[in-house]
């Protein structure tokens, strides 16, 4: 019964789910820093350098309150975006983490225009942006729009997706893979609860007797 519980509430799930996945809304709080838009192109690449980048940052021995504000929003902004684990987050804009993930790759890459402004980190921070300039001419993508690259964002406001939107388009995308790994979770609990009464039936075979 509980599993035929779950298949229809995964059918009403996937019949509910609909194009307005998201709007944006402009920061609600601006008192902040700004934080400028980015594209496609720059999102896809500079996701792959977040530790390099967070990492130079972590190396600035000076007070700079920006690049404090700009570290503080993207470690709450990434989390928000559930660290962009779910597939789509970032290429898919029908996807409810998509404005989500450009607020949080865009306060990345504020973080990275700031580190090139401080004297500490500008050669690393230089040596980063050639190496990503360089990856996006590579993967021909630097003039990619949408629909959010156009946003922009302030280190006073978080963008949080709809979680119920999200746990539509999770089922919708990926219906299959979830019930592949909903199916071995059975599985293996089947095989676990038959494991135990095998060990449970398993003849004791009785100890030696102490000699007195």
């Amino acid at each position: 019964m509980n599993l035929r519980c779950l298949v229809f509430g995964l059918i009403l799930a996937l019949t509910a789910a609909d194009a307005t996945a998201h709007d944006y809304t402009p920061p609600v709080d601006q008192s902040g820093y700004a934080i400028p838009s980015i594209d496609h192109g720059a999102m896809r690449v500079i996701a792959g350098h977040r530790q390099a980048i967070i990492a130079l940052a972590r190396q600035v021995t000076t007070a700079d309150p920006e690049l404090e504000a700009l570290l503080l929003h993207n470690q709450m902004q990434s989390a928000n975006c559930l660290w962009l684990l779910v597939p789509g987050s970032v290429a898919d804009e029908e996807s409810p983490l998509n404005e989500c993930a450009h607020a949080d790759l865009a306060g990345l890459k504020g973080i990275l225009d700031r580190l090139r402004l401080i004297k500490q980190t500008q050669p690393d921070a230089e040596v980063l942006v050639s190496t990503i300039d360089h990856e996006m001419v590579l993967a021909g993508t630097s003039f990619i729009k949408c629909e959010y690259s156009v946003e922009n964002f302030n280190t006073a406001s978080q963008v949080r997706p709809n979680w119920l939107d999200v746990f539509r388009y999770i089922v919708s995308r990926h219906a299959l893979s979830l019930a592949f790994a909903f199916a071995l979770l059975v599985l293996g609990i089947f095989l676990c609860h038959e494991a135990v009464r095998a060990l449970q039936k398993w003849p004791r075979r009785p100890g030696n007797l102490a000699d007195h």
